[in-house]
């Protein structure tokens, strides 16, 4: 019955992953249709390019891979070079997830990033270091 068609359905789907170059062990995570509801963002990682249904994010930096990239980065984030103290387990289709447009920063609150976003003048939940002063 339904369990039959919903095995066919994502083994189809790792099949097509595959076909695409994503490695064996990354397309069991891939998120598949029945796991996301119509307007859900899908999230890709900037490490291995697919979509992320499982969510690795590093502490205390809070960027966000997909699970196996974040498990594999350890000690030192991709994006920022910092030191990982711990990599936080979270499943897209469970908890939503939402990231800074401009630095990729993970929040399990629309209202947490918005309210960094707004406090750090509109652009990124991390605000905008300084220009270095150029001289003549």
């Amino acid at each position: 019955g339904g369990d039959d068609a919903a095995r066919a359905v994502l083994a189809e789907e790792r099949m097509s992953a595959r076909k695409y170059g994503i490695p064996k062990g990354q397309a069991e995570f891939l998120g598949t249709v029945r796991d996301r509801k119509p307007g859900n963002k899908v999230h890709i990682c900037t490490k291995c390019d697919s979509p992320i249904a499982v969510y690795g994010m590093l502490l205390p930096c809070r960027h966000v891979f997909a699970l196996e990239c974040a498990h594999g980065m350890v000690p030192t984030c991709y994006l920022c070079f910092a030191k990982v103290e711990e990599v936080r387990k979270i499943v897209a289709s469970e908890t939503p997830l939402h990231l800074c447009g401009v630095c990729l920063r993970g929040y399990e609150s629309q209202d947490e990033l918005s309210e960094l976003v707004k406090a750090n003048g509109g652009k990124c939940c991390q605000g905008q270091r300084p220009k270095a002063e150029t001289q003549p």
